[in-house]
């Protein structure tokens, strides 16, 4: 016999289930079907019948979030499809353009990885980063400031910029960022000038959101 806290949970993300299908398939609202393609997934194990609610829900209904996952999908091999990196970055940019920030950051990093005997191509991926920064991801701001930081073809080396997109990263709450710009500061890195107050304040705060205070 099924435990009773097993079937609980069953029936309760059987009825879930049903909000989401009848939020996409009677009320066509986007969001719903893109959350019955989530419950999809995790719920049920069906990840090519998710790929089709999120394939719809992208090119029919343009919502950006669907293009994100249907992009990741592509690029895991996590589907109906095996992996296909010209084909993830194709939807991410979709993503992007339709206002999925964390679509222009998955652009920069297929950019910044190279694909499909493409090489890498940092100045694209910078483009993609800086957008996705300027949207308020997080991620794209730390990933903008670690090509700065390192410097990489056609991308020089500035420090100035590296603190700046860490600082902005760490604002908005990624703990690399704070602990970078906090190692920056610190050492007066590439003629940057020293602060060791400031340093040890955002060490603080990169602890603090890493849990490790």
């Amino acid at each position: 016999m099924e435990p009773v806290e097993e079937k609980t949970a069953a029936e309760y993300l059987d009825k879930l289930g049903a909000v989401f299908h009848y939020d996409c398939y009677t009320e066509k609202k986007p969001e719903g079907c893109h959350q019955y393609a989530e419950y999809l997934i995790v719920a049920k194990k069906n990840p090519s019948k998710a790929f089709e609610v999120f394939s719809n829900c992208c090119h029919q209904m343009k919502f950006s979030e669907s293009c994100l996952a249907l992009g990741n999908m592509y690029l895991t091999g996590n589907g109906p499809h095996p992996k296909e990196f010209s084909k993830a970055l194709q939807l991410f940019d979709t993503a992007c353009e339709l206002g999925s920030m964390g679509g222009c950051n998955n652009s920069g990093l297929v950019h910044q990885n190279g694909y499909e005997g493409q090489l890498p191509d940092y100045q694209k991926a910078l483009q993609c980063f800086h957008r996705s920064c300027e949207g308020g991801f997080k991620n794209g701001c730390f990933n903008e400031s670690i090509i700065y930081l390192q410097g990489k073809e056609k991308v020089p080396k500035d420090m100035s910029k590296a603190l700046e997109y860490s600082l902005k990263s760490c604002e908005l709450g990624h703990p690399w960022g704070c602990a970078n710009a906090s190692r920056m500061l610190k050492l007066g890195d590439g003629g940057l000038e020293r602060n060791e107050k400031r340093a040890e304040e955002l060490l603080k705060k990169a602890k603090q959101l890493s849990n490790l205070s």
